[in-house]
C-alpha cells in the first residue's frame, strides 16, 4: 500500500539523519569523520527520495487537492519538496568539495550539515505528524485503490531494499553499528 510505503521510507530517512547527526558531532568534537559516508547518504536522498519517494507523495498530495479541501496546508509540500531538492543539492556539492580537499571550515561545514538534517527532519515531522494523519482519515479504501493504480513505478530500494546496491554497501554497514 501505497502509505505504508511513505512511511516506512520516512523511517529508514530517519535513520539516515540519525547518522548524519552522530557525523555533525564527531565534527563539533574534532573527531575524524568519514565524508564519503555523508556523500552517500545524500546521494541516496538525491537518488531514491527525489525520484521516487517524492513523487509518490505527490501522487496523493495533488489526488488529496483534487478532491478535498485543503484544510492542512497540504499545497505547500510542493514547495516543501522543491526547496529540500535544492537545499540536497547545494549540501551534495558541499560534500563533493571537501571530497576534492577543497578547503572548506569545519564550522561552516557543521552548520551546512546541522541545516542539511534540520530541516529533513522538520519535514518528516510535518508529514508523519500532521499531513499523512489527515490523509489516511480522509481518503477512502476507493481513493487508495485508484491512486494505486496510478502508481505504476517499480519501488527497487537500492540500500534498504531487498539487494543493496554495491555503492551503498558501506553505508548500509555503517547503518547497522558497531
Amino acid at each position: 500500500m501505497l502509505v505504508a510505503s511513505i512511511h516506512r521510507d520516512h523511517r529508514n530517512i530517519s535513520r539516515l539523519l540519525k547518522l548524519l547527526s552522530k557525523k555533525l558531532t564527531a565534527i563539533q568534537q574534532e573527531r575524524p569523520v568519514n565524508y564519503s559516508l555523508i556523500k552517500d547518504t545524500v546521494s541516496y536522498l538525491q537518488e531514491y527520495a527525489e525520484k521516487y519517494h517524492h513523487p509518490k507523495e505527490d501522487l496523493i498530495y495533488h489526488y488529496y487537492l483534487q478532491h478535498y479541501p485543503d484544510s492542512e496546508g497540504v499545497a505547500r509540500l510542493d514547495d516543501e519538496h522543491e526547496a529540500l531538492a535544492g537545499l540536497t543539492a547545494e549540501f551534495a556539492d558541499t560534500v563533493d568539495m571537501i571530497l576534492m580537499d577543497a578547503v572548506i571550515p569545519l564550522d561552516l561545514f557543521a552548520d551546512k550539515l546541522n541545516r542539511f538534517v534540520g530541516c529533513q527532519k522538520e519535514h518528516l515531522d510535518l508529514e508523519e505528524k500532521t499531513i499523512l494523519p489527515v490523509l489516511e482519515q480522509t481518503l477512502t479504501t476507493e481513493d487508495w485503490e485508484y491512486l494505486q493504480t496510478q502508481w505504476e513505478e517499480e519501488d527497487i530500494d537500492p540500500l534498504f531494499g531487498e539487494q543493496v546496491a554495491d555503492r551503498f554497501k558501506e553505508l548500509s554497514a555503517a547503518l547497522k553499528g558497531p
